[in-house]
């Protein structure tokens, strides 16, 4: 997977932590409770290397938001 930057809100975080696996696994329980067809994406917070998802469509401009690198896409 390609290296993207974008930018997020991190209180519009479904949730978070410091280990991508298990960000990971919380996101396919996410994703298999709620039932939603949106995109999910774990994303890396730049400055404080911290896992966090977030819907797809919840990217914000950078004068809004926090610079994560997309690290998987669900």
């Amino acid at each position: 997977m390609n290296n993207e930057n974008v930018f997020f809100n991190p209180g519009d975080a479904i949730a978070s932590s410091h280990d991508f696996k298990e960000a990971r696994r919380s996101a396919q329980i996410y994703k298999q409770e709620e039932g939603t067809t949106k995109k999910l994406v774990i994303a890396k917070n730049k400055d404080n290397g911290i896992y966090a998802i977030y819907y797809a469509d919840n990217v914000v401009d950078e004068q809004h938001g926090v610079q994560h690198e997309i690290k998987d896409k669900l």
